[in-house]
């Protein structure tokens, strides 16, 4: 694998004013700015770039395993090199084929899409599966976004009422989220099922601005911020910035969907910027 992989992909509105970058490893969307050039995505400065390796930061594609189990954690799609199939000023399309070392860990014949498209104040993140084979197959998905906040500690997850989730930091115990606003004070990673499709809102206090999710066809959500001890164990990423990021992802996670031969999935996630 060649440097060119990390190499920047980027899109911009007409007037250049909103830019996203991208690179062909992992289809990883790296940042993502507006016009006062704040990073509105979160790229750890520990972040690894060689081949093979997960991008901390950013948003790294999960598929077709979320979290642990046979595969490598978070599947095989996040640290291959795709391809740069169209781009346009405004949108790039990048694709992934299964191929022999893809088949040796998970013997399926597949194609992933992601299409970036930017506009102003928001940005477009569709992904697509399709099924290559002749057998059906079971996935799990997602777009695990790092979000850019200020400080955890100002910051406020809004939407989720009244949703059951899974707590992944006991065991997965169910319980149903009763707060109309999440505020922060320790690590929290849940997965909430059946989350709404619109309404989901990060408040980002230090900065003054929110970000407004947007989801269809991907029907979880997670959230996750590491804390202090757990963000000391993690070699990608330093001790203090996870006081700089929160991470809502999107996607099929709690049960996976199956996929018949010659079927395609799509899920798409808009993010939209909003005042405080």
């Amino acid at each position: 694998m060649s440097d060119a992989v990390f190499s920047p992909i980027r899109i911009a509105t007409p007037d250049v004013t909103e830019t996203a970058t991208l690179c062909r490893q992992g289809a990883h969307l790296l940042g993502w700015h507006g016009p006062d050039g704040l990073g509105r995505l979160f790229l750890s400065r520990r972040a690894e770039f060689a081949p093979g390796a997960a991008i901390r930061g950013g948003v790294p594609v999960i598929f077709p395993q979320f979290g642990d189990g046979p595969l490598p954690k978070h599947g095989l799609a996040r640290t291959r090199p795709w391809q740069q199939a169209r781009t346009a000023q405004d949108q790039v399309e990048l694709t992934l084929d299964d191929d022999p070392a893809t088949r040796a860990v998970w013997p399926h014949r597949f194609r992933l899409s992601l299409t970036a498209r930017i506009g102003v104040g928001r940005l477009a993140v569709r992904l697509t599966v399709e099924n290559r084979g002749a057998m059906a197959f079971p996935f799990t998905c997602a777009l695990h976004t790092y979000f850019a906040v200020a400080d955890i500690r100002q910051t406020t997850v809004g939407g989720l009422a009244g949703i059951p989730f899974l707590d992944s930091l006991r065991d997965s115990c169910r319980e149903r989220e009763v707060r109309e606003q999440i505020a922060f004070t320790g690590e929290v990673d849940r997965i909430y099922v059946g989350a709404p499709d619109h309404g989901l809102t990060i408040r980002d206090v230090g900065h003054g601005r929110s970000f407004v999710l947007e989801k269809t066809g991907m029907p979880d959500t997670v959230l996750w911020n590491p804390w202090s001890e757990k963000a000391r164990r993690l070699p990608d990423f330093l001790p203090e910035e996870y006081r700089r990021m929160v991470c809502l992802e999107t996607g099929i996670i709690a049960q996976p969907h199956t996929l018949a031969p010659g079927a395609a999935w799509s899920g798409e996630t808009v993010f939209e910027m909003a005042g405080d």
